[in-house]
């Protein structure tokens, strides 16, 4: 009987790992500290929450409540504060910063104004 051994790869080494994505929505991805800084720019008051950590920590709970109603309300805050040319500009240069570092070498992103 011959023994295989599997080894699993580790956290650092799938995220270094190249990576294709191939549908994302611009508008799904905003930083927490990024959201916060352009509702305060453009005054958009409408955030459940002003701290980054806490505003993070809504975005996750609501994206996993199983509630499409409460998914679909995260949309209304990112896009919300999307609506000029500097905010587009800067969301979409940290959007590619962040798939950079997550080792994504292609992607597709989506916006729908």
């Amino acid at each position: 009987m011959t023994s295989e051994h599997t080894h699993e790869p580790t956290p650092e080494q799938i995220r270094r790992a190249p990576k294709v994505l191939l549908h994302d929505h611009l508008d799904g991805g905003l930083r927490p500290g990024t959201i916060i800084d352009l509702a305060r720019e453009t005054g958009y008051e409408a955030l459940p929450e002003s701290e980054p950590d806490k505003l993070g920590l809504w975005f996750r709970e609501a994206a996993d409540s199983g509630s499409l109603e409460r998914y679909l309300e995260t949309f209304s805050h990112t896009v919300g504060v999307m609506q000029t040319r500097d905010a587009l500009v800067r969301v979409a240069a940290e959007c590619a910063e962040d798939l950079a570092e997550d080792g994504v070498v292609y992607a597709e992103i989506r916006y729908a104004p």
